[in-house]
């Protein structure tokens, strides 16, 4: 077990380390001239788009490597202060808290379950507070006060306290009545879970940090429902989301299942989008929900959780025979293994992440193409991907690694190419 977790800690500062070099490196070799930070204001994004061509600045290049070491350095993060926990017999102290004032497994969880998350959220909090206010402060991309930034924490921590624990409850039942296909049952109950969290997060769950309203534009939200008709879209489907209270980035999105489908577009790429580039983006985004890409990653995250569940049995029993008694775990089915279980999903979800990328990548390339199909605008469409590109601070040509590893969507420079190559036929 000490391979392993060596191998762990090893692992994720030689990923820090190798970002870290790519950051410097990349940083020397692009610094532009000035002119090309002017580039970077709102005259500069009309003039990029002029000349379809991404202006990369250093701003660009410091940001976009930041982000990509604090993937990493998160995930080390998050799975050490799971074994800190354990380590520190603090899980093990929570599980008898929580049989001495629990009557039954729910009310166990209940008690367990929220102390759990704040003490794990405790020890994450710096890395946290650096990658989701701070850093996006610096680069003046965000709006959001400090005040605002801990309400939405504290949404967080109350609708986990108040969802997760029915979950764990289950999850060690399953765990009592069959403890070696344990995860099999806890499968086939997660599915109607994932089911209904999509149909209702944007009922939900997302009001409840945003303001969802029709397009307050009317002449561009009539261009838009004639889109989405010329695409057999609902009208009803299409919002716009107040995302300008928190952020300066731009963003769309498409979310829910069945009646709950819905087509969001953030306040900030109405604004800072001229109508032909917000027309493609919607147009992509037409695409995912005509092609059923969320029913479509649904059944892949289905298929994958299977494979998934049934490898965190295997890695947590061998964690918990290395080092349960030390931890104060009694086995697999205590309570107190949670931060085991999580330690182990955490890791495996780590290392399927080039999976799941490559998954995400193929969908977004589709869109892309129907986009294309539908408006027949390239121009449009590089003009729209390279203020993406400028205005959120993301590095067009990420190290092949990175976009291996990590990276949901191609290359902004590939799509770039793409819709200039389409233009051009």
């Amino acid at each position: 077990m000490k391979r392993f977790f060596y191998g762990l800690v090893m692992g994720g500062v030689f990923g820090a380390a190798l970002v870290g070099t790519l950051a410097a490196r990349e940083a020397s070799a692009e610094e532009p001239e000035p002119a090309a930070v002017e580039r970077a204001s709102p005259e500069g994004a009309r003039a990029a788009e002029r000349n379809l061509a991404v202006q990369i600045t250093p701003e660009m290049v410091q940001y976009s490597h930041t982000r990509y070491a604090l993937y990493f350095a998160g995930t080390l993060l998050n799975l050490l202060a799971l074994v800190l926990l354990l380590r520190s017999g603090l899980s093990a102290r929570l599980r008898d808290l929580a049989e001495r004032k629990g009557g039954n497994g729910l009310l166990r969880a209940y008690i367990y379950y929220p102390l759990f998350t704040l003490a794990y959220g405790a020890l994450t909090l710096p890395l946290t507070f650096y990658s989701s206010y701070l850093l996006p402060h610096q680069y003046r991309l965000s709006n959001q006060s400090l005040a605002g930034w801990g309400a939405d924490g504290a949404k967080g921590f109350a609708l986990a306290a108040l969802l997760g624990p029915p979950v764990v409850a289950l999850l060690y039942w399953t765990l009592r009545r069959s403890p070696r296909r344990w995860w099999v049952g806890f499968w086939l109950a997660s599915i109607p879970l994932m089911v209904v969290s999509i149909l209702l997060g944007p009922l939900l769950i997302d009001p409840l940090f945003n303001r969802f309203q029709p397009l307050s534009n009317v002449e561009l939200r009539e261009k838009i429902l004639a889109l989405a008709r010329k695409a057999g879209i609902e009208q009803s489907r299409v919002f716009e989301v107040d995302a300008s209270r928190r952020t300066k980035a731009v963003n769309a999105y498409v979310t829910g299942l069945g009646g709950s489908a819905r087509i969001v577009l953030w306040d900030t790429l109405l604004e800072k989008l001229d109508e032909d580039e917000a027309l493609t983006v919607m147009a992509h985004e037409m695409g995912h929900y005509v092609e059923r890409h969320v029913p479509l990653l649904l059944v892949a995250g289905i298929v994958g959780s299977f494979l998934v569940l049934g490898l965190t049995d295997q890695g947590a029993r061998r964690l918990l025979a290395a080092r349960g008694e030390q931890w104060g775990v009694r086995g697999l089915d205590d309570l107190a293994s949670l931060p085991v279980l999580v330690l182990t999903l955490g890791l495996l979800n780590f290392l399927g992440s080039p999976v799941e990328s490559a998954i995400s990548r193929t969908f977004e390339r589709r869109a892309d193409a129907f986009s294309l199909r539908l408006t027949g605008d390239g121009r449009a469409t590089a003009s729209a991907f390279i203020k993406l590109s400028e205005l959120n601070l993301s590095h067009p040509n990420p190290p092949p690694f990175i976009e291996f590893w990590m990276f949901s969507h191609p290359p902004l420079q590939d799509r770039i190419d793409a819709a200039l190559a389409w233009g051009q036929r």
